[in-house]
C-alpha cells in the first residue's frame, strides 16, 4: 500500500501512435457492460482526432482513460467514456481526467454526461462538481434510466445576463434544498415548512431575490420517485439559478472540507457544495438561508469569519432583515487592527500590478492592460495612479484619476480584488471619487472602466450614478445656492450634448417645482444625489449638535484623529455611516447636523480648532429606546462601547435614549468658533444641547465653513 501512494500520476492525450492505445481499448472492452460497446475503429478514431485522454501511472503504465466528443453547435462537451481499471479505483484517477479535460476545453460552456440511475453513480459525479440536470429512459430492456449530468464552466451567457439583470436591484439570497422542498412542495404543512413560506410573503417581492444553487438538482436527484423529481425539476424554474467560476468553486470546496465530518453523508457532502457554489456566486448572495441546526450552530460563526457568508434561519432572517442589509456593507469589527493606505504606483510595479489587478475573467489581454498601466505611470501630471490597501499586504484597489477635463474627474480604472473588507473600501472609494472631484470645482465624475463587477456596478448605483454609453455618470455639484438657482445653473450644465449630463434633467425640473420644494425627503434626497451640493431654502430640518473632540476624531474628524497618538478608529474611519449616541432630544430625519466639537476634558490641548462647528452630515435615521435595544442594533456601526453607551443614559438600563445614524460627513475648511456663530445668525445658540436652526441661518453658517460666498 506504501508503494503504491508513492506511485506518481500523469495525465495525457492519446494518439493513434500511443503504446496506451491498446491497453485502453482492453480496459473498454472489458467495462462494455456498464460503458458500452465502442468498435475497435472508433478508438482509432477518437485518438486521431487527439479526444482521448489517458492517466498514466509511473512505472506501471495506463491506469484510467476518457473519451469525449464537442458538440461545436451548442459549445459543450460530451463524455463517451470515463474509465478507472478496478485495481485503481479511489485513487482520484477520475479527478484527474476530468480536471484535464477542465483545462483542455476551457473555452467551451461545459460538459455533458449520460450515466445509468441504477448504477448508484450519484455521488462520485457530484463530488466532481456535475449536477443532475435531467433525466430520460435508456434503452435497456429492463427500463433503465439515464440520468443527464452536466458541469458548467461558469462563463456569462445569455442566461447569466438575464439573472444580473433580475437581480440587479433585489438582495439576493439562497436557499438551501430543505427551504425549496418547503416553498413547492404544497401537500406538506407543519410547523417547519411555514416558517419557510414567510420567505414568500407579498411584501418581500420588491426587496430580495430567492436564489439557488445547481446543487439543488442533486439534492432532487436523490428523490426515489420519477414523479416527483419530474415535478420539483418544474419548479426549480420559479427561481433564480446562481452562476458560479467552476476553477473558484473546486478551491472551496476544498477549504471548506474542515467544516464537515470527516465522514460524511450525502447530504453533508450536498451542504458543503451548496456553501461553496452561494461563496462562489457570480452574483453578490451574502446570505444562505437553512433551518439545517448544524450549520447554524456549529459551523455559522467560522464561515461568516472566514467567507463573509451569513448563514441563517427564514424567521430571524426576516426580524433583522435591513439590519442585515446594512452588515453587508459596514463590517467595522473585520478592519479592527488594519492599517490601510492609499499608495501612487511606481514603475517598477507595474508588473506585480498587472498580475494582481488584470480581468482573466472577462477576456481581457494581458498585454493591452499592461499597455495602459503603462501609459498612466508615464503622464504622471494627467493620470494619478494609486492602489489602496492593508500595509504590507497585496492591494485591494487600483485606480486611476485622469484630470484631463476641467468639468469632470475621469476614472479609467476602477478595480478591486476580493476580501473581507473589500465592501467597506469600494463604497468608500466611490465616495472619495466624487468627493475628491467636487473639492477640485469638478461638476461630474465619470468611471469609463471596462471591467466593473457586480458588487462595484451595485455600489455605483446605490450611490446614484447613471449608466451611460461610455460608463458611469454622476454629478458633484460644490454649490450651496437656492432651488432655483441650483435649478438653473444644472440645466446650463445639462445642455452640453453628447455627455450623458440630460440624464439629469428631471432633477432640473423637481427643482423648479414650489411644492417639492416643501417636502424634505425629496429634498434631501435630491441634495444626495447632487452631493456635496446644499438647497438652502428646501425645508430640511437642520440641527447643530454638540460632539467632545474624543468622540469626533473616531466619528468623522480626520484633523483631530492625527494628532491622537493611535489616530481614530480605523473601522470607522473608513465607513459612509456611523452612529452617535445622545439623550432624547427634538430631532428628525430626513436632515443635517452641523456638529459644534466641544473640548473632551481630558485636559489636552489641541492644535486644531475646537469649540467650534467643524462638519456637516446628513441624518439618516433617528432611533429612541433603551441603550442595551439600541446598542445591539448599531454596535456595527459605531465607536460606542456598551459601558459608553450605559453612560449616556445616566447607567439606567430603562431610560430611553437616542441614535443617531448619519453619513457622508464633509470636514469644514473654516472652522467656525462659537462667538462668529452668534455674530452670524445674530441671536443666542445653545451649545449644550442640540439647536434647530432656520434655512437661512444654515446657509449663512454651511457658507462661512465650506468658504463660499453667503
Amino acid at each position: 500500500m506504501n508503494e503504491q501512494h508513492s506511485i506518481k500520476f500523469r495525465v495525457e492525450e492519446i494518439s493513434v501512435d500511443s503504446e496506451y492505445l491498446e491497453t485502453i481499448i482492453n480496459l473498454g472492452n472489458t467495462n462494455a457492460k456498464t460503458l458500452g460497446f465502442l468498435p475497435f475503429g472508433a478508438f482509432h478514431d477518437l485518438a486521431k482526432e487527439n479526444r482521448i485522454l489517458g492517466c498514466i501511472a509511473s512505472d506501471i503504465g495506463c491506469v484510467g482513460y476518457l473519451l469525449y466528443g464537442i458538440n461545436r453547435r451548442h459549445c459543450r462537451v460530451r463524455i463517451t467514456h470515463l474509465c478507472v481499471d478496478t485495481n485503481w479505483r479511489n485513487r482520484g484517477i477520475a479527478k484527474l481526467l476530468i480536471d484535464e479535460l477542465k483545462i483542455k476545453t476551457k473555452h467551451l460552456n461545459g460538459i455533458l454526461l449520460s450515466c445509468r440511475r441504477d448504477y448508484n453513480l450519484d455521488g462520485m459525479w457530484s463530488a466532481l462538481g456535475f449536477v443532475a440536470r435531467n433525466e430520460k429512459p435508456g434503452k435497456s430492456k429492463k427500463g433503465s434510466i439515464l440520468t443527464q449530468w452536466w458541469l458548467d464552466y461558469g462563463h456569462d451567457n445569455l442566461l447569466t445576463n438575464l439573472t444580473y439583470q433580475i437581480t440587479d436591484s433585489k438582495l439576493c439570497v439562497a436557499i438551501d434544498a430543505n427551504i425549496f422542498f418547503d416553498l413547492v412542495e404544497n401537500e406538506k404543512i407543519d410547523e417547519e415548512s411555514n416558517e419557510s413560506r414567510v420567505l414568500i410573503a407579498d411584501w418581500l417581492d420588491s426587496e430580495i431575490e430567492l436564489c439557488l444553487t445547481d446543487e439543488i438538482n442533486n439534492e432532487i436527484n436523490r428523490n426515489p420517485d420519477g414523479k416527483k423529481r419530474e415535478k420539483l425539476r418544474t419548479a426549480i424554474s420559479h427561481f433564480t439559478l446562481l452562476p458560479c467560476i467552476q476553477e473558484e468553486f473546486d478551491n472551496i470546496c476544498q477549504r471548506l472540507r474542515r467544516f464537515f465530518p470527516e465522514n460524511m453523508k450525502p447530504s453533508d457532502a450536498s451542504d458543503m457544495r451548496q456553501i461553496a457554489r452561494v461563496i462562489t456566486s457570480q452574483i453578490n448572495t451574502p446570505y444562505f438561508i437553512t433551518r439545517d441546526k448544524r450549520l447554524l450552530e456549529e459551523i455559522e460563526e467560522e464561515i461568516y469569519q472566514e467567507f463573509n457568508l451569513i448563514i441563517i434561519d427564514p424567521i430571524n432572517f426576516i426580524i433583522k432583515l435591513d439590519e442585515l442589509r446594512r452588515e453587508t456593507e459596514y463590517q467595522p469589527q473585520r478592519l479592527v487592527g488594519t492599517d490601510i493606505e492609499e499608495i501612487r504606483v511606481q514603475s517598477g510595479e507595474l508588473d506585480s500590478i498587472v498580475d494582481l489587478f488584470l480581468d482573466y475573467s472577462q477576456g481581457e489581454r494581458k498585454t493591452d492592460f499592461s499597455k495602459k498601466i503603462r501609459h498612466f505611470l508615464s503622464n504622471t501630471n494627467q493620470f494619478k495612479c494609486f492602489t489602496v490597501g492593508k500595509k504590507l499586504l497585496a492591494p485591494i484597489a487600483l485606480i486611476v484619476y485622469d484630470r484631463t477635463e476641467n468639468e469632470e474627474l475621469k476614472i479609467p480604472i476602477f478595480r478591486f480584488r476580493n476580501s473581507n473588507i473589500t465592501p467597506t473600501i469600494l463604497r468608500r472609494c466611490i465616495f472619495q471619487c466624487f468627493s475628491i472631484s467636487a473639492s477640485e470645482n469638478r461638476q461630474f465624475t465619470r468611471i469609463t472602466e471596462n471591467f466593473l463587477n457586480d458588487e462595484t456596478i451595485n455600489s455605483l448605483l446605490e450611490d446614484r450614478f447613471f449608466k451611460i454609453e461610455d460608463g458611469w455618470l454622476r454629478a458633484n455639484l460644490a454649490i450651496s445656492q437656492n432651488a432655483a438657482d441650483v435649478s438653473y445653473y444644472l440645466d446650463n450644465l445639462c445642455k452640453e450634448s453628447g455627455k450623458g449630463y440630460e440624464q439629469y434633467l428631471p432633477i432640473v425640473d423637481a427643482l423648479a417645482n414650489l411644492d417639492l420644494l416643501h417636502n424634505p425627503e425629496i429634498m434631501a434626497d435630491i441634495e444626495r444625489m447632487l452631493y456635496p451640493a446644499k438647497i438652502t431654502d428646501a425645508d430640511v430640518p437642520t440641527f447643530i449638535i454638540p460632539i467632545q473632540s474624543w468622540w469626533a476624531k473616531d466619528l468623522f474628524d480626520q484633523e483631530l484623529a492625527s494628532e491622537v497618538l493611535w489616530g481614530a478608529k480605523e473601522e470607522i474611519a473608513l465607513k459612509r455611516e456611523v452612529v452617535y449616541y445622545c439623550a432624547k432630544r427634538a430631532m428628525q430625519a430626513p436632515g443635517r447636523i452641523l456638529w459644534y466639537v466641544s473640548k473632551s476634558g481630558t485636559g489636552k490641548n489641541s492644535s486644531h480648532i475646537v469649540g467650534a462647528i467643524r462638519a456637516c452630515s446628513h441624518i439618516d435615521e433617528i432611533v429612541i429606546g433603551k441603550p442595551k435595544d439600541l446598542y445591539k442594533r448599531f454596535r456595527r456601526l459605531g465607536v460606542y462601547s456598551f459601558q459608553d453607551v450605559i453612560k449616556t443614559a445616566d447607567n439606567n438600563l430603562d431610560k430611553n435614549i437616542m441614535a443617531v445614524k448619519f453619513s457622508d460627513t464633509e470636514l469644514f475648511t473654516n472652522p467656525i468658533k462659537l462667538a462668529d456663530i452668534i455674530e452670524i445668525v445674530g441671536r443666542r445658540i445653545s451649545v449644550q444641547s442640540s439647536s434647530k436652526i432656520t434655512s437661512e441661518e444654515f446657509k449663512m453658517l454651511y457658507n462661512v465653513g465650506k468658504q463660499m460666498p453667503i
